[in-house]
């Protein structure tokens, strides 16, 4: 086996359901992954991370912790090191090299670590996800009342940014300047805080000074016991009841009325515009939701000016959701083809064909679904998340010789109204030219030294491969696997020709990648072909659909 590792990746910076823009197509990028974990939050392929924030009300790893609120905290702590003066910091991941400073306590940093580290990759940002776990813990708990827009683009730190949260004990002086740097004044401090504080509660196990622990510390259940005083008494609802009960001055809130004056920072920061703007969030749970939308938003949204953030992410309404292409033996392709279609434009009585277009532009015969059992869906964990989903399989036999080089939808009503899907006008690529053969390719397990590591072996049909000087096996692994996280690189192990497909011009080549360390991830892989004329490309491919052998 020959590889080689190679700096090769950079993250690209570039409701109900609407329509997409036209510059909003498949594939891109930037956003496929983000926008799948987005809007496809109950699905039949993998777990999703928004189920872990509904109900508001379900427990993390210890009695008085729910996920949600943890998530929209640790988004707060990650921004919190922003200047937005001198164009630094904000939501950048900073926060996993920051978690055992003082003004980080707590075990729910790395618990929301451990949560979203399997999901990071060169298509998803540690950065972008933490921003996602804020759209997911507020949507849960307000029961979809509230839903941020959420733009992809966020770039991961590399390591710690300077200290700047914002610690109980400190006085008002030293909150509004710390806010004022992140770029909110003192009326937008008082609402942000509101708005984080409508869920979740302070934990006595971290801040005994604001909450007493009993001795011994209570201990229920598997995990233990917090010991959390919540802000309100709707901490499972993301409402104004945190406003309302502490202009009423019947708080229950810690950092309020607690029993420790030093430590009453909502008392403090409330009152800092006269109890102006916590009185107008206790009076309408409409202008609460509007405000805090708004600055929730804002708060995500806090990168450095070097970094460009997308457009609103907005589901498409047809996306490939999974295909591959095998060569046959009888100079056939078999493309199989898994489509993710919004269901409102689906009913009783429609048709929804796919409309192959070969590598010459030809025209090719439309294919009905192949139908087996129910046909799956996906729908969101709390409401407005987006529209639900209908995913629909194809087999589609095509000859090698024509190939395949892009496809078109065509959906005909119950009146007989054909609309055609074409993917901005370019139709949907699927390009034939390099295709891993699943069947063909394992992942097993080598002993070396008495460590257990993953290999990845993948034999791959590379069409007219005499134009390619180079066909290469490249897996993103960790530059430094003792960081939290590290920037990737490509590991790249060569492939070689081993026979060819008689009469259908496709060569198989093999290649073999085995994990320099124990613990590498099993990240999406890629096979590229390279020569004088171009190249062509497999990208972010699944081991899950690669045989395991034992």
């Amino acid at each position: 086996m020959v590889w080689t590792k190679t700096i090769a990746y950079t993250l690209a910076t570039c409701s109900f359901w609407l329509p997409t823009n036209a510059d909003n197509v498949w594939p891109n990028e930037a956003t496929d992954e983000l926008e799948k974990m987005l809007f496809e939050q109950q699905n039949p392929f993998e777990s999703s991370l928004a189920t872990f924030a509904v109900p508001c009300s379900a427990s993390g790893l210890a009695i008085g912790r729910g996920f949600g609120a943890e998530w929209i905290r640790n988004a707060y702590h990650d921004m919190a090191t922003a200047d937005v003066q001198a164009g630094t910091g904000g939501i950048d991941a900073s926060i996993v090299f920051e978690k055992d400073r003082p003004e980080n306590p707590g075990a729910g940093f790395q618990e929301t670590l451990d949560f979203f580290r399997p999901r990071y990759t060169t298509r998803s940002s540690l950065a972008d996800l933490f921003a996602m776990g804020a759209v997911f813990g507020v949507g849960g708990c307000s029961n979809g009342n509230i839903i941020l827009p959420y733009r992809a683009g966020r770039v991961d730190a590399t390591g710690p940014g300077p200290s700047g949260v914002p610690e109980p004990q400190e006085d008002l002086a030293t909150h509004t300047a710390k806010f004022v740097r992140q770029g909110f004044n003192t009326t937008e401090m008082i609402a942000l805080v509101a708005c984080g504080h409508t869920v979740g509660g302070v934990h006595g196990v971290d801040f005994p000074e604001i909450v007493p622990n009993p001795q011994p510390p209570p201990v229920t259940g598997p995990f233990g016991n917090d010991n959390t005083v919540f802000f309100d008494t709707t901490t499972s609802n993301f409402d104004n009841q945190v406003a309302k009960e502490f202009v009423a001055n019947i708080s229950q809130n810690p950092l309020a009325f607690g029993h420790n004056e030093t430590t009453r920072s909502d008392f403090r920061i409330f009152n800092a515009d006269g109890g102006d703007m916590i009185s107008r969030m206790a009076e309408s749970q409409d202008f609460f939701s509007q405000t805090c939308a708004t600055l929730l938003e804002r708060m995500i949204n806090t990168v450095p000016p070097s970094v460009k953030l997308t457009d609103v992410l907005q589901p498409l309404p047809i996306k490939p959701r999974k295909w591959s292409i095998d060569v046959n033996a009888d100079k056939t392709l078999t493309v199989s083809l898994t489509l993710r279609i919004v269901d409102n434009l689906l009913g009783g009585g429609i048709q929804a064909l796919v409309k192959p277009v070969s590598r010459t532009g030809a025209a090719l015969p439309a294919t009905s679904p192949v139908v087996i059992g129910n046909i799956s869906t996906s729908t969101c964990d709390y409401p407005n998340c987006g529209p639900s989903f209908v995913y629909l399989d194809y087999s589609i036999n095509i000859p090698a010789e024509q190939g395949i080089s892009s496809f078109t939808v065509d959906i005909t009503d119950g009146t007989g109204k054909t609309t055609t899907y074409n993917n901005g006008g370019a139709g949907f690529p699927l390009s034939d030219a390099v295709q891993p053969q699943m069947s063909l390719s394992t992942q097993t397990t080598k002993t070396v030294n008495g460590v257990t590591l993953q290999q990845l072996n993948v034999t791959a049909a590379v069409y007219n491969a005499g134009q390619y000087t180079n066909i290469s096996l490249i897996v993103p692994q960790p530059s430094n696997f003792s960081a939290t996280i590290s920037p990737w690189v490509a590991e790249v192990a060569s492939m070689k020709a081993s026979g060819k497909i008689a009469g259908t011009n496709y060569t198989l080549y093999t290649g073999s990648w085995l994990a320099s360390n124990e613990s590498a991830p099993q990240h999406p892989f890629d096979v590229l072909a390279t020569g004088p004329q171009g190249s062509a490309s497999s990208t972010f491919n699944s081991w899950g659909d690669v045989p395991f052998v034992l």
